[in-house]
């Protein structure tokens, strides 16, 4: 059994159809949410998605385009995050506003005897929960997976990859797909196979969608920090 680990794809199809290629033949596919904002092809990512049966949880900046709400990103990425919800939400078919409101905030998945639960932040505030982090002490862990009856707690948000197992829970937050925010500018995914977890990553040429970031209508600087995450793969100057 071959599961795709995904999550935080930001409306970035071309890191997605390089992760599909390097990933190669799965199974199934499973997203940790935020499919869309701040990349510039929000209803490619939302159509593969959909076209796949991807079992996807909603994240923050889904749940913000579809009910047209604060995404309560990051203070470093707040104002670009509620530029382009706006434009995001041009972008999109009502139907798919209404795919994406409708994405549940946690799920519960097994297959082959192995448990798996979704969700984008952290059990305790699936949506906007920024804490669990590569070097998260002890006592969160706890926190966070205390009364947790799952085998894999997959999670995204942070855009940072992890994998740790805490008392007989494995966690991974398999990076961003669309992006990175830890310096690499690789898309990141993760791939378990018959029980082993893996932390992967996927390079692809940025041309085309910096240049069609270039298109979107951002009021200077926003479009310029946009670009600079992406190239950089950080959030700050």
């Amino acid at each position: 059994m071959r599961i795709l680990i995904v999550s935080d794809i930001h409306a970035n199809p071309w890191a997605l159809h390089a992760v599909a290629r390097e990933a190669g033949a799965v199974d199934h596919i499973l997203c940790a949410g935020d499919t869309v904002n701040y990349g510039p092809d929000p209803q490619a990512v939302v159509t593969w998605l959909r076209d796949h049966a991807v079992i996807t949880v909603r994240g923050n900046h889904d749940h913000a385009v579809a009910l047209d709400v604060d995404p309560k990103a990051s203070p470093a990425k707040q104002a670009v995050a509620l530029a382009m919800r706006d434009w995001t939400r041009s972008q999109l078919a009502p139907s798919d506003l209404t795919w994406l409101a409708r994405l549940p905030l946690t799920a519960d998945w097994e297959i082959g005897g192995c448990r798996f639960a979704l969700v984008h932040g952290t059990p305790l505030d699936p949506l906007y929960d920024y804490r669990l982090s590569p070097r998260s002490a002890e006592a969160l862990l706890d926190e966070l997976t205390t009364g947790l009856r799952t085998d894999v707690l997959v999670l995204g948000h942070t855009h940072l990859p992890l994998l740790r197992r805490w008392r007989g829970i494995q966690i991974v937050n398999p990076g961003s797909v669309g992006q990175p925010l830890d310096g690499d500018a690789r898309a990141a995914y993760a791939v378990w196979e018959d029980g082993v977890l893996s932390l992967r990553r996927s390079a692809y040429d940025q041309t085309d969608l910096i240049d069609q970031l270039g298109r979107v209508p951002l009021a200077s600087p926003l479009g310029a920090e946009l670009i600079h995450m992406l190239r950089r793969a950080s959030s700050s100057a």
